[in-house]
């Protein structure tokens, strides 16, 4: 019993592996639109919400975000015509911008990167299949007494 013990122990040890998964990051040659946002006075809008709407939909935005303190948004756009940023202070002043964009590129990525060895997933699998084959041969153990 001790030994089935351990060996459980051993394959609930290795579950948490089975659901985690990697992440990573890639360098993107994609065209980003760049934009600053100010007052009248010139003053940087600073930290106000921003909202981009897709010439494919006007009414739910595309993407949300926040001015950084030099008032500067940028977004990426996926398909080609009217783009339209909505810049908010939430306090009554609000700026929107629309950005005709002709061409856009698809995917153009020069780089891929992850954290996550490609080795993990068959190292986990042949445990797995092992610490099952213990468990059986430790079962067919304990019958044969």
């Amino acid at each position: 019993m001790k030994k089935l013990f351990m060996i459980l122990s051993l394959v609930l040890l290795s579950a948490g592996e089975i659901f985690a998964h990697g992440v990573g990051y890639r360098e993107s040659e994609l065209r980003a639109i760049p934009l600053e946002f100010s007052y009248s006075t010139g003053e940087k809008m600073s930290y106000c919400e921003a909202s981009v709407f897709s010439p494919n939909d006007s009414k739910f935005a595309a993407q949300t975000g926040r001015t950084d303190e030099q008032g500067r948004f940028a977004f990426i756009p996926d398909v080609s015509g009217d783009w339209r940023i909505v810049v908010s202070d939430g306090q009554g002043h609000r700026c929107e911008a629309v950005i005709k964009i002709e061409d856009v590129k698809s995917e153009a990525f020069i780089e891929s990167t992850t954290n996550q060895s490609k080795f993990i997933p068959a190292i986990l699998g042949v445990s797995i299949i092992f610490n099952i084959a213990l468990i059986v041969v430790n079962r067919r153990r304990s019958h044969a007494h």
